[in-house]
């Protein structure tokens, strides 16, 4: 299987299988959700880990940290996991909060080992500048929310403040990366297209619920209550989410699937 045409075929399909999710009737679309996000978070779990053995030191660490953010993912789309959790500490606000720290911190973790084997003389100027442009909507988007609460600034409101400030610096940390893997490939040329796909898809599952927010005109409050329904935000997450076990999966596949295409006939195995 050649691993670019393998992208090609697959990447149309995921945009089909999160597009259902808006033409299926109500009660339909929201167990279509459900099982289309678990099933590709789990899977991009396993993925993660197997990719992650596939290396050593940083990139390791990268997918080690990659794996049990995910997991965290898709435990937070699993309703037998909140009610464990509550079932045990209570109903109260900081069980999920909790739960989310967890969530970032294997996130940032992942991305700092990502920037220390990152190389960032190659990256040009216009490059930088999206970032810059990033770095401003991501500021524009935490001034947005904090503008829709007025002055009602709660613990509530302030950890999501928090959180909306760590999606920005995520963003901000992987885009210059995303840059220089869409440019360049390692030696064994795994990490350019295939990581660039799994980025994306962090980049989305990331931040796509805030600029629908703003797009939409849709407060955080509705998003929310509308979630697992199979509304446009659910179908953006099966996308992003899909996008991740695609790009892994590939990833994983890639040196097995070029050293297929190697026609032993053409090879020199003459000693000089």
């Amino acid at each position: 299987m050649d691993p670019r045409l393998f992208l090609k075929m697959a990447l149309p399909v995921t945009f089909g299988v999160s597009a259902i999710t808006l033409l299926l009737p109500g009660d339909i679309a929201g167990a279509y959700t459900v099982y289309i996000m678990l099933s590709s978070l789990f899977a991009a779990f396993l993925l993660s880990l197997k990719v992650a053995y596939s290396y050593e030191r940083e990139l390791k660490k990268v997918f080690q940290y990659l794996a049990f953010f995910i997991l965290f993912l898709f435990l937070a789309n699993l309703n037998q996991f909140w009610e464990l959790l509550y079932g045990i500490f209570g109903t109260h606000p900081y069980i999920s909060l909790i739960v989310a720290g967890i969530a970032y911190y294997l996130l940032v973790r992942s991305c700092i080992n990502i920037l220390k084997v990152t190389d960032f003389t190659k990256i040009h100027k216009k490059e930088w500048l999206a970032v810059l442009f990033m770095f401003a909507l991501g500021n524009f988007i935490t001034a947005n929310f904090i503008l829709n609460y007025k002055i009602e600034l709660t613990v509530e409101v302030l950890t999501k403040i928090l959180f909306r400030i760590l999606d920005n610096t995520i963003v901000i940390m992987l885009l210059p990366v995303l840059f220089l893997y869409r440019k360049q490939s390692t030696q064994d040329k795994r990490e350019s297209i295939t990581f660039s796909i799994v980025l994306i898809g962090i980049i989305i599952s990331t931040i796509g619920d805030y600029v629908f927010e703003i797009v939409s005109k849709i407060s955080y409050q509705e998003l929310s209550s509308g979630f697992h329904t199979g509304t446009l935000l659910d179908s953006i997450y099966i996308l992003s989410y899909l996008m991740i076990a695609v790009g892994l999966y590939v990833h994983l596949n890639y040196y097995r699937w070029t050293m297929k295409k190697i026609d032993i006939d053409k090879l020199d195995l003459t000693f000089s």
